[in-house]
């Protein structure tokens, strides 16, 4: 639970979350917000068609955005330099002529871009634009991949069609970016892990067992465990991370599985962690995340279906960072990475299994809790200390020790005008947040790698700032008094010291 202390909105966590047993130890200081910075308003044509030209031919008056959808830092960076991506691109609510919703896109031609971006003062500056495409240079674009699989797609109008499929199409959340030059990502929608090579170009593509679909532009590999084809629509694989040493990913889904059902689903507090190695491109591993109370993560919900799993970052192979938030509020925590929790192959992959792993804490499924317990989960920040936090931090990334920095979507930052068919920009930015965490992490990439200067030993910097001091003595002749100051000082000839 969350106790609230003194001063402004300073959060002291003080007692073990009742929900997953994460210990929430006192801050040693207050977390402090150090730098903002902001995107400039360009027009999503302009810069979609940099990366791909001619691919959009109007945006209806939208905005460059939703580059929050996640935030990476090469190890050994210049300071201030990340990587970044959007999602499907701009869409609103609609409903179809048949009655029920569906997802209109406002630029269909849209495909997600990735951006090398440079934060100067309060500025963030593009420097590079990357659209994802296929080996022809068509855009993937954002569309859904599969008919009667992923969630309905229409236009603005709700009426829907077979042209707003297509099985290249991804909504991006998770990257990362390897030595290379290549860059992995994870989609919500079927769910996928993905490899891209240093142009944007989709490579491949690892999907669960029995996903239905049949791509031609790229390597398909149906070797996610089956279960995963119980995702929750639009809540896939939401957070990617790579460990320091580059040989393995570890990649997250965003809400509990609808497993067995809806109902088991939209109550559960169990997400899970896929495990992949680079090398043998084989997962090894999955474990379990279990999310704390909807209260507790955001005072303002009541709804377990808010929690969501949303980043990731491996401070080395054992250890990982881990965001779980709502849409106004999140959470930080370490988790550790144990074999000994490894529930791959086990039976929480399994349909028979009853009760399954995502009616915790519903029920209490045997062995669950001492799952829970290798993870030795510790919350280390609260997102309410930060008044100045946007809504929507879905990407995150380690500086140092105690730095990080966060990234906002913004959605595209518009509402539609049905009376003009055009967008109407909104007031939110998207932003990056440079925060000092209230202590320590146990560890982070640049120094797993030896990126880092070891500090200066006690002992020497001692003596260098013994050996700088000044001192003064009194040094006397006859009646003539002389003072002398000195890092060791004596008294010239013919003079005695004084005392």
């Amino acid at each position: 639970m969350k106790k609230f202390v003194g001063l402004g909105s300073l959060l002291v966590f003080l007692l073990v979350s009742v929900t997953s047993g994460a210990s929430a130890t006192s801050p040693t200081s207050r977390p402090e917000l150090l730098s903002t910075a902001k995107f400039d308003a360009v027009s999503l044509k302009e810069a979609s068609n940099k990366a791909i030209p001619n691919s959009i031919v109007d945006d209806f008056g939208v905005q460059l955005g939703g580059m929050g959808s996640d935030m990476f830092r090469t190890p050994g960076a210049k300071s201030g330099e990340y990587w970044v991506v959007t999602d499907r691109g701009p869409n609103v609510d609609t409903t179809l002529p048949t009655g029920g919703g569906a997802t209109g896109f406002m630029v269909p031609s849209f495909s997600p871009l990735i951006m090398s971006i440079k934060v100067d003062g309060e500025k963030v500056n593009v420097l590079e634009t990357i659209a994802i495409k296929t080996a022809g240079g068509q855009g993937v674009t954002g569309l859904p991949n599969v008919l009667g699989y992923d969630a309905i797609p229409s236009d603005l109008k709700g009426v829907t069609g077979n042209s707003l499929y297509n099985l290249n199409g991804l909504d991006v959340e998770g990257l990362v970016r390897t030595a290379n030059g290549n860059f992995w990502i994870v989609d919500e929608y079927a769910p996928s892990l993905a490899l891209l090579d240093s142009k944007g170009v989709l490579l491949e593509r690892w999907v669960p067992e029995g996903w239905t679909g049949a791509p031609t532009s790229y390597i398909v590999n149906k070797t996610i465990p089956k279960i995963y084809l119980k995702r929750k629509a639009n809540r896939g694989f939401e957070a990617l991370a790579i460990t320091p040493d580059e040989s393995t990913l570890f990649i997250g889904l965003q809400s509990p599985l609808l497993n067995p059902t809806k109902t088991e689903g939209d109550a559960s507090q169990m997400t899970r962690i896929l495990r992949f190695d680079i090398a043998t491109k084989k997962f090894t591993g999955e474990f379990i995340f279990p999310f704390e109370s909807p209260n507790m993560v955001d005072p303002r919900s009541t709804k377990t279906s808010d929690l969501k799993l949303s980043a990731l970052v491996a401070l080395d192979k054992e250890t990982l960072l881990v965001q779980e938030r709502t849409d106004l509020s999140f959470l930080l925590s370490t988790i550790k990475i144990k074999e000994s929790a490894n529930i791959l192959n086990s039976k929480w992959g399994l349909d028979a299994t009853t009760p399954s792993l995502e009616t915790w804490p519903v029920q209490k499924p045997e062995g669950v809790t001492e799952l829970i317990a290798q993870m030795e989960k510790k919350i280390i920040f609260d997102s309410l200390t930060i008044p100045a936090m946007p809504n929507k931090v879905e990407g995150l990334t380690v500086l140092d020790d105690r730095t990080v920095a966060f990234i906002n979507d913004n959605d595209f930052n518009f509402t539609y005008d049905k009376t003009t068919g055009l967008a109407v920009p909104g007031s939110v930015a998207t932003q990056i947040l440079t925060v000092k965490l209230p202590a320590a992490l146990p560890n982070f990439p640049d120094k797993v790698l030896g990126l880092v200067k070891p500090p200066a030993s006690t002992s020497s910097a001692e003596t260098k700032n013994v050996s700088s001091v000044k001192k003064s003595i009194t040094c006397v002749k006859g009646a003539v008094t002389k003072k002398v100051s000195a890092t060791s000082p004596k008294c010239p000839n013919g003079y005695k010291k004084k005392g």
